[in-house]
C-alpha cells in the first residue's frame, strides 16, 4: 500500500484512516483525501472530473469508501428520500469512478452493521441477504447493501478487487460529542459536562437494558486497514464481538469522567433495537484480526481526550 484515496476523510473515522495511512506510508507514497468541500461525490459530474484530473498524475493502489450521509436520532426517520438519493449517487459514482480512472486500486468500503434485521442473535455476513434491516434505517441500510451488490457487479465484469468492512458503533477521540450524537458519544459529552457543570443528574435514553457492541476508533483504523490489505472475500464483520447493556456503558463512562451525581434513565425516549452484535468469527479465519481496545481502556481514553479538549 503505497497510494491512497479515502473518500469522507473528513468524517470522524476518515480522520483517523487518513492520520494513521499518512503515518504508515510516509514519504514513500501520498495518501489523497477527499472531502465533502474538495468535490461533491453525489455529482456525476463534479465526481468523474475530479477523479479524470487525478489519475494522469496518481498512480493509486487502494481506495477507501467511507463517504455517506447519515446523522443519528430521528434524521434518517424524517429524511429517508434524501438518504437514499444521495447514498446512492455517491456509491455509483465512486464505483465507476473507481473502473474509469482506477481499475489497478483495490477498493474497500466501509459499512454499517444496520444492514443486518433486528433480533438479539450475533449476526454472521450471510445474513446480510434474505433479511430486512430494522425499519426506520430502511433507507441508509438498504443504500449499503447497494454498494455490496455494485462492489460484486464491477468484480465479475471487470476482474477489479474490492472487499467491505462492517463496523458497529464505532467511538474515541476526535468523534462527535453533542446529545444528538451516537449513543457512546452523547453519553460520554453528557456525563463529561456534567461532571465539570456540577450537575446532580444525567438523563439516560431507554431503561438501560438496551445493548450495543462499540468498537474504538483505533481499532476500528487497524482492521480497515489490515481487511484492504489481507481480505480476499466480498465482506467480513469488524468488531469485538461483544454487546453491553447501556447501564453498563454509562456506570463505565461515570466513573471515567467523575461524575458522582444520579443517573436517570427515561423509558420514554426513542432507543432503537434492543440489541445489536456482530459475529466476528469470518474475520478472524480469513486475516486473523481481533480488536485490542478493552471497553473501559476505550472509554477512558475518549473521556480523557474530550476533558482536554473543553479546557482549550
Amino acid at each position: 500500500m503505497k497510494n491512497v484515496i479515502v473518500t469522507g476523510a473528513t468524517g470522524f473515522i476518515g480522520q483517523a484512516l487518513v492520520h494513521r495511512l499518512q503515518k504508515t506510508i510516509g514519504d514513500e507514497g501520498k495518501v489523497i483525501s477527499i472531502g465533502s468541500s474538495a468535490v461533491d461525490l453525489a455529482n456525476r459530474g463534479a465526481t468523474f472530473d475530479w477523479f479524470d484530473k487525478l489519475h494522469w498524475a496518481f498512480e493509486c493502489d487502494h481506495i477507501f469508501h467511507l463517504a455517506a450521509l447519515y446523522k443519528a436520532g430521528g434524521w434518517p426517520v424524517e429524511h429517508p428520500a434524501t438518504q437514499f438519493h444521495v447514498n446512492m449517487s455517491i456509491n455509483v459514482n465512486v464505483l465507476e469512478a473507481w473502473k474509469r480512472f482506477f481499475p489497478q486500486a483495490k477498493l474497500t468500503s466501509v459499512l454499517s452493521y444496520c444492514m443486518y434485521p433486528p433480533h438479539d442473535d450475533p449476526h454472521p455476513e450471510t445474513e446480510l441477504w434474505g433479511t430486512e434491516p430494522e425499519d426506520y434505517l430502511f433507507s441508509y441500510a438498504f443504500t449499503k447493501k447497494a454498494m455490496l451488490v455494485g462492489q460484486r457487479a464491477y468484480r465479475q465484469e471487470y476482474g477489479l478487487k474490492c472487499t467491505s468492512v462492517i463496523l458497529p458503533t464505532v467511538y474515541g477521540p476526535g468523534d462527535s460529542f453533542a446529545e444528538n450524537s451516537h449513543v457512546m458519544g452523547a453519553l460520554i459529552g453528557k456525563f463529561v459536562r456534567a461532571a465539570q457543570s456540577g450537575k446532580e443528574t444525567v438523563e439516560v435514553w431507554g431503561e438501560g437494558n438496551q445493548e450495543r457492541e462499540f468498537l474504538y476508533v483505533e481499532d476500528a483504523v487497524d482492521g480497515i486497514i489490515s481487511s484492504a490489505l489481507k481480505s480476499e472475500v466480498d465482506v467480513v464483520n469488524l468488531g469485538t464481538g461483544k454487546a453491553y447493556s447501556i447501564k453498563k456503558i454509562s456506570e463505565i463512562i461515570q466513573q471515567s469522567s467523575g461524575f458522582t451525581g444520579i443517573i436517570q434513565y427515561n423509558p420514554t425516549q426513542f432507543v432503537g433495537v434492543l440489541k445489536r452484535l456482530l459475529d466476528v468469527s469470518r474475520v478472524r479465519q480469513e486475516i486473523g484480526w481481533t480488536a485490542r481496545t478493552s471497553i473501559e481502556d476505550g472509554i477512558y481514553n475518549t473521556v480523557r481526550w474530550y476533558q482536554s479538549q473543553l479546557k482549550q
